[in-house]
């Protein structure tokens, strides 16, 4: 993000996409699939044409072609040495009406295409990093739950003399098995950044806040697809048309 030090919430976004990036090159070392989407992306006419062409009723029309893709045996690279520059929106509002898109799109393909993948005559390795891919949001609503219970459960032990405020028998096992599917790839991801070590501690501590934001945002996405509110889509509001950026060699 060229604009990571206009705010905090565009710097979270400046991490978010760090570690994105640097999963989309874990999955290209290992030879699992990469996906289509954001700036940056190229894909051959022949692909289109092949799969159906772009879905316009798709809201994120390039995860659509990226599934379709793969369910046909078409490949998917990620090339981790090219730098594309984008802008980050600096609002809450501007932030829940781009990522509302994001979700109800992931959460669409995640329910239209289970059935067709897990069909498909796929390896079930390919399967499984298609699965892994569209249950993003699901997945990391599931790991923010888990840090919100382990938090509430702790407090009620120490400060409330209880055993459990959310019932759950195994608190410390959730917020450990929570921690551990968040933290490792983010602590990669900005050692990889090359930041220094004050930066990088308030990175890791501003992200995982920052990340917290898919509890609600989970529940306005569902709210939106289940009262089948009118489609449309979203733009991203963007504000600056220049940039000018040094490329470290």
């Amino acid at each position: 993000m060229y604009n990571k030090d206009e705010n905090y919430l565009a710097r979270m976004q400046h991490v978010e996409f760090t570690c994105f990036a640097n999963t989309l090159r874990a999955r290209d070392i290992m030879g699992f699939n990469g996906f289509l989407g954001g700036n940056g992306q190229f894909i051959k006419k022949e692909a289109v044409n092949a799969v159906g062409k772009w879905d316009g009723f798709a809201v994120t029309e390039d995860l659509n072609i990226s599934i379709k893709m793969l369910i046909n045996g078409y490949k998917i690279r990620f090339c981790g040495e090219v730098a594309i520059y984008q802008e980050a929106v600096t609002t809450w509002k501007a932030l829940f009406k781009q990522r509302t898109r994001w979700a109800t799109g992931n959460f669409e393909a995640l329910f239209i295409y289970t059935p067709i993948i897990l069909r498909s005559k796929l390896s079930i390795l390919k399967k499984i990093g298609i699965m892994d891919h569209i249950s993003f949001y699901a997945f990391n609503l599931f790991i923010f739950i888990g840090f919100v219970t382990f938090i509430v459960n702790m407090a009620a032990w120490f400060i409330f003399d209880m055993p459990t405020f959310i019932r759950m028998e195994a608190p410390l096992v959730i917020g450990v098995i929570s921690a551990f599917a968040f933290f490792p790839p983010l602590i990669i991801a900005l050692t990889r950044d090359k930041t220094n070590v004050k930066e990088f501690i308030k990175d890791l501590v501003g992200y995982w806040v920052y990340c917290y934001h898919l509890i609600p945002l989970f529940f306005k996405t569902m709210g939106s697809m289940f009262t089948r509110k009118e489609r449309t889509w979203s733009k991203t509001e963007h504000v600056k048309t220049t940039v000018d950026v040094q490329i470290e060699e």
